[in-house]
């Protein structure tokens, strides 16, 4: 049996083939290889006059990565001095490399040289755009001969280098006079509404605000602002209120201690001990609510009988 009875005559699409096939999605049945086939030798369908791939084999067509040109403009940058990158960058170099991000699919020294030929490019046409700048400077200031027709028209351009950055409204004013200025009041987008003053103008939630305005369920027949506005200033003096009255903070007055303290006495009147003392403290296990230092405080106050907390 011949091996070309299992073989798919050419030329066809290789399976797996994702790109555009005409008639295909009509045609059922049969392999992909095949159904290919057939619809690229069918004459009532209309193909390309070039394959999509195109064939390399009869040209000899070769690629060399990296190419001659990126090379010679690595290598011409010795002409400004000492270059810090060179050709061939060796595999394995971790420092860093210019543009060397966007290169894909290439060994490592072919995508180097290609990163090294995109940067001395740019820098090549910002070095001509800074000498283009000071020749402009230079006809300007007559301080160069012009040397052709363009150079003629730069010379008599009203516009003179180096520009300055003037702000549209001002054009028309000189550059060396100043402009009075009124003066721009500072930004207060991070005072909130619920904290601000009753008096400022800007406290009340803009017209949609979803959220939650307080005390603003009792109040109805007014206009968004004038709501909001009223229901935050009674928001801020209750809590004003509160503030002062229910949350400050509680004095505890307590008798002062005496400026010397026996080192020899464990139970001191007025100082309590120290938190985690393993020692003996009268009456403790039979105490409890406050801390351990104002228990120990007169340690020996039970024995005396008294018993209170």
């Amino acid at each position: 049996m011949s091996v070309a009875l299992f073989e798919t005559p050419q030329p066809l699409m290789v399976p797996g083939y994702t790109g555009y096939v005409p008639q295909y999605r009509y045609r059922i049945g049969e392999t992909f290889g095949k159904t290919t086939h057939k619809i690229m030798l069918d004459p009532h369908i209309q193909l390309a006059e070039r394959l999509v791939l195109s064939d390399r084999s009869s040209d000899n067509y070769q690629v060399a990565r990296p190419t001659e040109n990126d090379v010679d403009i690595v290598q011409s940058r010795f002409r400004y001095g000492d270059p810090l990158y060179q050709h061939p960058v060796i595999p394995g170099y971790e420092g860093f490399l210019p543009r060397l991000r966007g290169q894909f699919g290439q060994r490592y020294t072919a995508s180097a040289a290609a990163a090294l030929s995109g940067f001395e490019l740019q820098q090549r046409r910002e070095r001509e755009a800074r000498q283009q700048l000071w020749r402009t400077q230079q006809l300007q200031d007559n301080a160069a001969e012009p040397r052709h027709l363009l150079d003629r028209m730069v010379q008599a351009n009203q516009w003179k280098m180096p520009l300055y950055m003037v702000r549209p409204e001002m054009t028309g004013v000189i550059r060396h006079v100043c402009a009075p200025e009124a003066a721009v009041p500072p930004a207060r987008n991070a005072l909130s509404p619920y904290f601000a003053d009753p008096n400022d103008p800007d406290k009340y939630f803009v017209l949609g605000y979803t959220g939650h305005v307080p005390f603003g369920m009792a109040r109805y027949g007014q206009s968004s602002q004038a709501l909001t506005r009223s229901a935050l200033s009674d928001f801020t003096h209750h809590y004003r209120r509160r503030q002062s009255t229910e949350w400050a903070p509680v004095g505890v007055v307590q008798p002062d201690p005496p400026l010397l303290l026996s080192p020899a006495e464990i139970y001191h009147k007025h100082v309590g001990l120290l938190p985690r003392y393993n020692g003996h403290l009268p009456g403790a296990k039979f105490r409890y609510g406050n801390t351990y230092g104002n228990d120990s405080r007169d340690g020996k106050r039970w024995l005396r009988g008294d018993f209170t907390t």
